[in-house]
């Protein structure tokens, strides 16, 4: 078997959508056995649905899937490598996005507890996994604009008539 498309500029994009179909569901599954808690278990005036924060981050660990498009960093053509720093970029967004959205909000109680409202929180979730995955195809199509299918060579039938 030929593995030579392995190789092609578009396979780090390839890798980050195929991860975000792969993850995304995985954690959204986990996040079905989340043990929530009433705001007034809490001591807390509003929210009916809060969860640990370190819970939901065990969730979501599922999304260092999308740290693999950094292998084409090591590739021998610059064009897949220049795919692989964006898609990479855009891994390490999707990563972070969640693990900053959810510390951001967290309410710390007694004992060092941090929760999260996880009614609001899931909903801005799944947008922000939406928008990461559009930015994802998004970039897919602008780095292919520029790179083409020939790979980032110059096509020299372009300049025969200047």
């Amino acid at each position: 078997m030929n593995w030579s498309f392995v190789h092609r500029w578009y396979m780090p994009f390839v890798w980050i959508a195929l991860s975000s179909l792969i993850s995304v569901p995985v954690a959204v599954y986990l996040q079905l056995d989340l043990n929530m808690h009433s705001g007034e278990e809490l001591g807390l005036a509003h929210g009916s649905s809060w969860v640990l924060r370190d819970d939901f981050l065990e969730t979501i660990v599922v999304y260092l899937l999308n740290l693999g498009a950094l292998i084409w960093l090591f590739n021998a053509d610059g064009s897949t490598r220049w795919a692989a720093f964006w898609a990479s970029l855009l891994g390490i967004g999707r990563i972070v996005a969640p693990v900053a959205l959810a510390s951001m909000s967290d309410i710390e109680l007694a004992g060092n507890q941090h929760y999260i409202d996880w009614e609001t929180l899931r909903v801005v979730l799944l947008f922000q996994d939406a928008n990461m995955f559009l930015l994802g195809l998004i970039l897919w199509g602008a780095f292919g604009r520029f790179v083409g299918e020939s790979g980032g060579a110059t096509n020299q039938s372009a300049y025969a008539h200047a």
